[in-house]
C-alpha cells in the first residue's frame, strides 16, 4: 500500500513537470506574448495547442512513472492520469480559456493514461494478490 501511495506521488510530481516543460518550452518556441498571461482575453489556437500537449504528455508520464514504480498495477496508471486531469480543470478553472479545452483535457489526460498503461501491459489484478500462500507456504 505503501508503494503504491509513494508511486502516485512521484509519478504526479514528474507529470506536472513534464506538462510545464512542454508548455515552456513550446511558448519560447512561439517566441514572446504566447501564454495564458500574456495580456490577450484568452489564449491563442497554438497555445491551446501547446496546453493539450503539455496535458497528454503529463499523463502519459504521470501513468507510466506510476505503473513502473506500482508493479504495472493498471488502476495506479489511471490514478496518476486523473490526478493530471484534476490540474488541468485547475488550470482551466483559474485562467479564461477557451471552452474547447474543457473536452481536450478530459481526451488528452485519459489518453495518455490509457497509452501508458497498455504500452507497459498493466493489469487489473494486483499483483501482491498472485504472490498468495497456502497456510504452510507451499
Amino acid at each position: 500500500m505503501l508503494r503504491s501511495l509513494l508511486s502516485i506521488i512521484v509519478a504526479v510530481i514528474i507529470g506536472l513537470t513534464t506538462a510545464k516543460f512542454v508548455e515552456g518550452a513550446g511558448a519560447a518556441l512561439l517566441g514572446d506574448g504566447a501564454g495564458i498571461l500574456s495580456g490577450e482575453e484568452g489564449a491563442s489556437l497554438p497555445y491551446s495547442l501547446l496546453l493539450g500537449a503539455g496535458w497528454l504528455a503529463g499523463a502519459f508520464s504521470a501513468a507510466a512513472i506510476a505503473l513502473l514504480l506500482g508493479k504495472r498495477w493498471a488502476p495506479l496508471g489511471f490514478l496518476a492520469g486523473a490526478a493530471m486531469f484534476f490540474s488541468a480543470i485547475m488550470t482551466l478553472m483559474s485562467f479564461s480559456l477557451s471552452w474547447v479545452l474543457w473536452p481536450v483535457s478530459a481526451l488528452a489526460t485519459g489518453a495518455g493514461a490509457l497509452a501508458a498503461v497498455k504500452l507497459l501491459k498493466a493489469r487489473m489484478a494486483y499483483p501482491a494478490a498472485n504472490n498468495a500462500k497456502d497456510l504452510f507456504g507451499d
